[in-house]
């Protein structure tokens, strides 16, 4: 018998991985469920190795892509044979993996807990109105969901306090909000990493950063039209390396960065998962803004935090959950707004008494608040109030 397992598709990306391993290295017996194999737009891809200090990982296929229905082949045999006390399905709850895991554990006297990142609205009307009448057939699958997992489902854990509101509204018990953890050993202050980067890079200015997708929602094209308006300043926009030719937005935002005459101050870099902190702390300020669309709202923003325990100044929108995961340690400024942000970023690059790397208060309260040793922390009381606590 093991204390926890873990069913997860993102720890197919290693990073993602380590706030279990800090449960295994404080006493849990916690074993891990991976997808070996992962399919996305640009094809498929095979997972992260195992990395040292990983709990013991079980690579199990994925059968289907549609996270609402896919289930995880071999998931009741590796159930049947680990017998956990407490299963961790890193999916919603509103699911068909967690009905069919949930079921196996009420049967077997395990608890099932689920991870969320849902912060809209899950009835019928809400779905429909933002979606068109399309979506009905989705609408009535998470009905029905709902009605299937709230009594098999013991917590969730969520990132955001739309979410909490919403699933407890539906009748989940014991919701937890959570932060989705950074781990500090890669994320946190670093003079020295700041140095060799900004020194391998060329950088002896300003710089504004963009870590990201490249989509609309994300607001990228909004922040370049924004800095368009600022050539008269001295500054450079460090962003992750992209694709041109991946999208139709791709190409878009090449265009545009062209167009607007930014494409000599822009410097790509493509750093890993556990790189990126680095980069991070080469920035000065890093720009977080996220569009609100009719189907999504900024879920949590993983960046805005990694970049505040980095020491950046992160300047981000009002859309979903940004506002509260800043709490005050950092700059908001009106979704879509692209006056707005370059007001904002013209008063860090105007005024003496502007920004100056690093962003202390914000570093220690990203630690403090939002590091995956929160989380955990969190986790931990909620299981304690299932009446598990880890085998001594």
């Amino acid at each position: 018998m093991i204390d926890i397992l873990v069913v997860s598709n993102s720890c197919f990306t290693a990073i993602n991985r380590n706030i279990y391993r800090l449960f295994l290295n404080e006493g849990w017996k916690i074993e891990m469920a991976i997808p070996g194999e992962m399919q996305f737009p640009t094809g498929l891809k095979k997972a992260q190795p195992a990395m040292p200090g990983d709990p013991p990982l079980h690579w199990l296929t994925i059968k289907g892509v549609n996270p609402r229905i896919y289930l995880f082949n071999g998931l009741t045999e590796l159930l049947e044979e680990k017998k956990p006390r407490i299963v961790l399905i890193d999916n919603d709850p509103v699911s068909r993996l967690a009905w069919k895991t949930g079921k196996w554990c009420k049967k077997n006297g395990a608890q099932l807990f689920c991870i969320s990142c849902e912060n809209l609205s899950l009835g019928i009307r809400d779905t429909i109105k933002r979606r068109g009448v399309k979506s009905l057939p989705v609408a009535l699958l998470k009905r029905m969901m709902i009605a299937r997992t709230r009594n098999v489902v013991n917590g969730v854990f969520i990132i955001n306090s739309d979410g909490k509101k919403i699933f407890e509204q539906e009748g989940y018990r014991n919701v937890y909000q959570v932060p989705l953890g950074f781990d500090p050993e890669y994320f946190s202050v670093n003079e020295k990493e700041r140095q060799a980067v900004r020194e391998k890079l060329g950088l002896n200015t300003k710089v504004i950063a963009y870590f990201g997708r490249i989509t609309p929602e994300k607001g990228v094209a909004m922040l370049i039209q924004a800095l368009s308006g600022l050539l008269q300043y001295d500054w450079k926009l460090m962003m992750d390396h992209f694709d041109e030719y991946v999208s139709g937005y791709n190409k878009e935002v090449h265009e545009l960065l062209q167009t607007s005459g930014i494409m000599e101050r822009v410097v790509f870099v493509s750093p890993d998962h556990f790189g990126i902190g680095a980069y991070m702390n080469a920035a000065d300020i890093a720009v977080v803004p996220s569009v609100s669309v009719p189907n999504w709202k900024e879920q949590y923003g993983r960046v805005a935090a990694e970049a505040m325990a980095c020491g950046a100044l992160v300047i981000a929108s009002d859309s979903g959950a940004l506002p509260e995961l800043l709490n005050g340690n950092g700059i908001i400024f009106p979704e879509g707004n692209t006056d707005a942000l370059r007001g904002v970023i013209e008063q860090q690059l105007n005024s003496e008494s502007g920004y100056t790397y690093p962003n202390s208060k914000a570093a220690a309260y990203a630690r403090t608040s939002l590091s995956m040793q929160k989380q955990k922390e969190i986790m931990e009381t909620a299981f304690a109030a299932t009446g598990i606590k880890k085998n001594i």
